[in-house]
């Protein structure tokens, strides 16, 4: 019988259900993939990693400056190590209560550019009014040959930490107008100023170090220097940043394509095979191997159709497939489809299992338990299960429209043939000859004799289930010591 069903969450009506049966290329695009519940937008993602980085960023420079502040007390006279750490603590605090900020998420876009453009305006007036010595009056321009723009790379390198292109960028271009506001305000006060361009063409060694060691060079050409590297070095690195952005977007879209597969294919598919999916693109390599293969179907589900609701048929059979795949996941074995009021499950395909037989031989089992101990809408199933061990062709086939996940092979025919020689031996579990070997001839499954499968020409030993055909037939089944064809 085939049973129409509507896949939950899906909206899409199909007879056969397929690991590849809804399309894995438009799957991948169905944004949604759990964390803790779901992945937030990229809008969000991202925000959160700017955030992360920026605290990594503030924690980097709060440290650096402490550790500068310690070697500024210890290594110098105690009156300058006081007003270095006068400078000092400002930023200290600053540091520390953004990073508060951040931790409690407090902390707002528009602060992240404040707290940038504060450390360099409390870097240029550090360099504006901070003394060179206490030895003497010197130009304060001298800050520039002294201590230099080194910090300012630093500053704009760990803003890259924040993932934020633009951030980057205005790190960049707010070093630079510091470094022209400071070297304009201390420039404007001196009554005299040298540059390189106070240099004849042809001007000898020792002018050339003359003029650079008087105290009113400004080093006007430097400052352009400086602001070319800044400029570059910020470019460079928001491209860089860009373009770790853009390979996050992708590993979002990676796991919300694997997590929309998970979602749809999961209720039936262990998570191994839905990482092979992903991995491989949607496509399973066809491959032949030898898999034990269980066919499993519900006895008078017609006569079920006939005198239930739809609606009320379609709630049992979502509520019987739902156990009957995670029973077949706890013996490693995958639904490969669902047809009509039957299952057809793999072992050993397309996941490796060297014991397939014998988890296929558990898992009819424990499907026979559970039809036994639960009801399902108020209704208590009954099965009849086909084993059969061999080798099968497995993979994914289809056209770029469709695919699915199937079994090709005798090994399958003889699992469905076995299902339905049930009903002539009054049985619920048939395996076949090889299935009974593979398993370590388990001594509860008790030899038929040799049977004609439909189809087929030669007949073949058939095994069955001894609880199975004793609770079928009322009778106690007999274990003989009959030959059985195993080749």
């Amino acid at each position: 019988m085939q049973i129409e069903r509507r896949a939950r969450g899906v909206g899409m009506p199909w007879r056969r259900f397929s690991l590849s049966g809804l399309g894995l290329g438009r799957l991948l695009f169905w944004l949604a993939a759990p964390e803790g519940g779901r992945i937030g937008s990229d809008v969000d993602v991202l925000d959160a990693a700017e955030r992360r980085g920026l605290q990594i960023a503030v924690l980097i420079r709060t440290g650096l400056v402490l550790a500068v502040m310690i070697f500024s007390i210890v290594s110098q006279e105690w009156r300058q190590g006081l007003v270095a750490m006068a400078f000092m603590l400002p930023f200290l605090a600053v540091g520390i209560a953004m990073s508060g900020l951040i931790v409690h998420g407090r902390d707002r876009s528009w602060m992240r550019y404040a707290y940038i453009a504060l450390d360099f305006v409390a870097l240029g007036v550090v360099a504006s009014l901070a003394p060179l010595t206490t030895g003497g009056d010197l130009p304060q321009i001298l800050i520039f040959r002294v201590y230099g723009v080194d910090v300012f790379y630093f500053i704009v390198a760990t803003s890259a930490l924040s993932l934020s292109p633009r951030l980057v960028l205005w790190a960049g271009g707010v070093a630079i107008a510091t470094i022209w506001s400071v070297w304009l305000a201390l420039t404007l006060d001196m009554p005299r100023t040298l540059s390189w361009s106070d240099l004849p063409a042809s001007a000898p060694g020792t002018l050339f170090i003359e003029v650079f060691l008087d105290p009113d060079f400004t080093g006007r050409g430097n400052r352009l220097v400086e602001s070319f590297c800044l400029a570059a070095t910020a470019l460079v690195l928001a491209v860089a940043v860009d373009r770790a952005r853009r390979l996050l977007r992708r590993q979002l879209i990676a796991e919300r394509a694997k997590a929309r597969v998970s979602a749809v294919f999961g209720r039936f598919v262990p998570d191994a095979v839905v990482e092979q999916l992903t991995r491989s693109g949607g496509r399973l390599t066809a491959s032949e191997r030898m898999a034990s293969v269980l066919f499993v179907d519900v006895e008078g589900s017609t006569t079920l159709a006939e005198t239930m609701p739809p609606e009320r048929l379609i709630g049992l059979f979502d509520a019987f497939f739902d156990r009957v795949s995670a029973l077949v996941a706890a013996h490693r074995g995958v639904v490969i489809s669902l047809i009509g009021d039957g299952a057809l499950v793999a072992f050993n395909a397309p996941l490796d299992n060297r014991d397939h037989a014998a988890d296929a031989v558990a898992a009819g089992r424990a499907l026979l338990a559970m039809a036994k101990a639960e009801r399902f809408g108020e209704t208590r199933l009954s099965l009849r299960i086909g084993i059969a061990t061999g080798r099968v062709a497995a993979g994914t086939v289809g056209g770029d429209g469709r695919q699915a996940y199937t079994l090709y092979g005798d090994t399958v025919n003889l699992a469905q043939r076995l299902e339905a020689m049930n009903k002539d031996l009054g049985t619920r579990l048939a395996v076949s000859a090889a299935t009974w070997a593979a398993a370590d001839r388990p001594a509860d499954l008790v030899l038929q004799g040799a049977r004609q499968a439909r189809g087929r020409r030669e007949a073949e030993a058939v095994y069955a289930l001894a609880t199975a055909t004793a609770a079928a037939t009322g009778t106690q089944a007999v274990t003989a010591p009959v030959a059985d064809r195993t080749g």
